[in-house]
């Protein structure tokens, strides 16, 4: 069984670059990913838009040339994504709509200060603090951010018409809450070198409404033809699917042991099962069940009757 720590946003060496110089990209098995590898690489095309966009933005108005690089894009539960951001921390949190839920900026303090440094007439060099935004550094950030999402909105035209609007700005990630633990996000991790001095930025999108857009652009791009082959293709997926073999059993309810009582068995005891004689069996496949059935057999072999669920009778 193979399992691979999750790595954190900005961190990782799973991004398109590490492909191409033929580095085997980890998979956790234990997180199964949910966005197909169509709508992965239709984002990745996305981005790379944007980033040519964003590039174009912050050249013209910080006057100097700005280089912006997609790293990756990656699946992370909220609360992963959160726990990996450093604290202070400028994270962007927009309203996508029309998707519903909550999108984050995420920018790097130092490098955002060193915006700031070149709108305010510097020259953005030198070891920039690591520190809370003041007010006016905050103002000019926002305005920068803002005109960053209308880059990402007009990168995304072909996606979905998205009309973000920024609704706050934080500096700890941990009282942002845009959105529950469990939410899961699409991660796109993108590095920025200005005057020779890296950044790193992560863009993090809900998933679900994401893949619903997603899957209703290729629709609508999608020709007759492309469509009928689709749903050939379906088809002869289920009719493959209806004919693999798939292990059943048949489990009694099961019986509860102290490790004491566990250690003590020894061949030939008998274990009283707490199942109850009028209770019917459960049908089991891969760990679900499937339907109830009573013990029975037919012919010499033991078999069992398919009966109606307790829920079906009532």
């Amino acid at each position: 069984m193979a399992t691979e720590t999750s790595t954190a946003p900005g961190r990782t060496s799973t991004g398109r670059r590490s492909r191409r110089r033929g580095v085997p990209v980890p998979y956790d098995f234990r997180r199964p990913t949910k966005l197909s590898r169509q709508h992965a690489r239709v984002l990745e095309i996305t981005y790379e838009t944007f980033c040519r966009q964003w590039a174009t933005l912050l050249s013209s108005t910080l006057r100097t040339t700005v280089q912006v690089e997609l790293e990756g894009i990656q699946q992370f539960s909220y609360d992963e994504y959160v726990a990996s951001l450093p604290t202070p921390s400028v994270m962007a949190v927009f309203d996508p709509q029309p998707l519903v839920g909550a999108g984050i900026l995420h920018l790097d303090t130092p490098a955002l200060l060193s915006w700031v440094d070149r709108m305010l007439g510097g020259n953005g060099g030198g070891q920039q603090p690591t520190r809370a935004l003041t007010e006016i550094e905050a103002v000019l950030g926002r305005q920068l951010i803002e005109r960053t999402l209308t880059e990402l909105a007009f990168s995304l035209t072909s996606v979905v018409d998205l009309h973000p609007s920024l609704t706050s700005l934080e500096q700890n990630p941990q009282f942002a809450q845009a959105g529950s633990a469990t939410d899961v996000m699409i991660v796109a991790t993108f590095e920025m070198v200005l005057g020779g001095v890296a950044g790193r930025a992560t863009l993090a999108m809900p998933l679900d409404p994401l893949s619903t857009a997603l899957t209703a652009a290729e629709l609508r791009v999608a020709s007759p033809e492309e469509l009928r082959t689709r749903r050939l293709m379906r088809d002869r997926l289920d009719d493959h699917l209806e004919h693999i073999p798939i292990d059943v059993s048949v489990r009694f309810a099961p019986a509860r042991l102290r490790p004491d009582e566990i250690l003590a068995l020894s061949p030939g005891d008998v274990l009283r099962l707490p199942h109850r004689s009028e209770v019917p069996l459960d049908i089991v496949a891969s760990g679900a069940r499937i339907a109830t059935a009573v013990a029975g057999s037919r012919g010499p072999r033991l078999a069992c009757l398919v009966v109606p669920t307790p829920e079906e009778s009532a």
